[in-house]
């Protein structure tokens, strides 16, 4: 009984998003509609509270301040310094500009937290200095969408204080877990960068993905641009240092960032009026729309655990007669799909609260697993046709076709497939950080 109802209620909720309602509301409305059904209109007397408890948590106060601090860098105009300090200092490397790229990504993924951010700045200078260079638009484009995924993972991660809410997790515990396998990743990405650019130079212009032209770059210019890597640098340490070393709450943490984020800034002398009220709108706008997902999904979460649709389906998973990496491997894939149709913070409130239990009973690890949805979700930024990161870069360069944004990033969810494939084998590559700090 309780699998034909989840049947239903999944059934009508993908109707609901077929037909173009917001993830919010067809969570919500959905889930307002299955408890009048069940328990009648004394079932609406749960809704405020339920919305109240979903959104009313310290944990979640710190999404605000992750995205204000990293609207004030993105605004601030500090992404572009980012990226043309650390091209002077891979300027050596074959194709160091696509490396840099990775590199001031990497970097404004541990001060931003959120993708989209981090490619919109990045991506606004570096694909025009590439392309200036002789880099192809397929291989400029596919580095910026490709790098921008690293807000995902490195903390601080919105995705991932989501996922721990939602999951009942530790949030400092989670972004610790992200580290090493946030560094693994950017580091593939740049060795593909890397010896893509050392087979193919050399070809003409036409059928190279590169033909860098020479610029000079003296170590009086490197050492000049420290100025525009340190500061951040130095922000980054106190945000993961603070969390990692138990002195400070991801919240705190994070409010310590807006903190220096805004001294930064003012260093900068990029703040005006415009541009803080710029912030506040962003901030204020992505805040509300997360929120209301939030309340939504703890809304359909009540009513999966009290039609006992999540247990069943849980329980009728693991008694399967299947390898339990079969089953591992299924659910990679169902994330993968899902992530073609919908955005990443949607796919986490609607699917953790079923596959959460499911990954417990078959005794693996939560924060292990938070970090292998990340990934998958990092790919769900960059495949199409609802790709947000793609479609951040198609408004940086307007002039390249989205086919060939597609075709540049292809590579690197090949690489982000053979990631969540490591994650399997290693799981300490997620868990040995978690164990030796002392994370709250």
């Amino acid at each position: 009984m309780e699998l034909l109802t989840g049947t239903i209620i999944f059934l009508a909720l993908l109707v609901l998003l077929l037909i173009g309602v917001p993830v919010a509301y067809a969570l919500g409305f959905l889930s307002i509609a299955v408890l009048v059904i069940l328990q009648g209109a004394g079932g609406l007397s749960l809704v405020a509270s339920t919305a109240w408890s979903a959104v009313a948590s310290f944990v979640l106060s710190s999404v605000p301040l992750f995205i204000f601090m990293g609207a004030v860098i993105s605004v601030s105009g500090m992404g572009s310094r980012l990226y043309n300090a650390i091209s002077k200092w891979l300027s050596w490397l074959p194709g160091g500009l696509a490396v840099a790229t990775t590199v001031a990504c990497g970097i404004m993924a541990a001060v931003s937290g959120s993708s989209v951010a981090t490619a919109a700045a990045i991506g606004n200078m570096s694909i025009k200095e590439m392309r200036s260079r002789g880099y192809t638009a397929k291989f400029a484009t596919g580095s910026v969408s490709a790098g921008g995924t690293l807000g995902i993972i490195i903390p601080p991660s919105i995705p991932l204080i989501i996922y721990g809410v939602t999951a009942g997790q530790s949030i400092g515990k989670l972004f610790m877990a992200g580290v090493i396998p946030g560094i693994l990743l950017m580091l593939m990405f740049a060795g593909y960068q890397i010896i893509t650019a050392h087979v193919r130079k050399g070809y003409s212009i036409n059928t190279s993905d590169i033909m860098e032209i020479d610029q000079e770059v003296t170590w009086h210019d490197r050492f000049v641009a420290l100025k525009d890597i340190l500061p951040l640098a130095v922000l980054i340490v106190i945000i993961l240092g603070s969390i990692y070393g138990g002195v400070a709450t991801a919240s705190e943490a994070a409010a310590l960032g807006c903190i220096g984020s805004l001294v930064l800034a003012a260093g900068y002398r990029t703040l005006n009026r415009n541009a803080l009220l710029q912030i506040i709108q962003e901030t204020a706008k992505n805040t509300a729309m997360i929120g209301m997902i939030i309340i939504g999904a703890m809304l359909f979460g009540y009513v999966l655990t009290t039609t006992n649709v999540a247990s069943s389906i849980s329980e009728m998973v693991v008694n399967l007669a299947i390898s339990k990496w079969l089953i591992l491997i299924v659910i990679n894939l169902l994330l993968i799909f899902l992530g073609f149709f919908m955005e990443t913070i949607s796919i986490i409130v609607i699917t953790v609260p079923i596959l959460a239990p499911v990954i417990v009973a078959l005794d693996w690890d939560l924060l292990w697993f938070g970090v292998m949805m990340a990934i998958n979700m990092e790919m769900a930024l960059i495949t199409p046709p609802v790709g947000l990161n793609l479609y951040v870069v198609k408004g940086v360069a307007p002039d390249i076709s989205l086919e060939t944004i597609i075709r540049g990033v292809l590579p690197y969810v090949l690489i982000m497939a053979v990631t969540i494939a490591l994650l399997a084998l290693v799981p300490d590559l997620a868990l040995w950080l978690p164990r030796l700090g002392a994370v709250q």
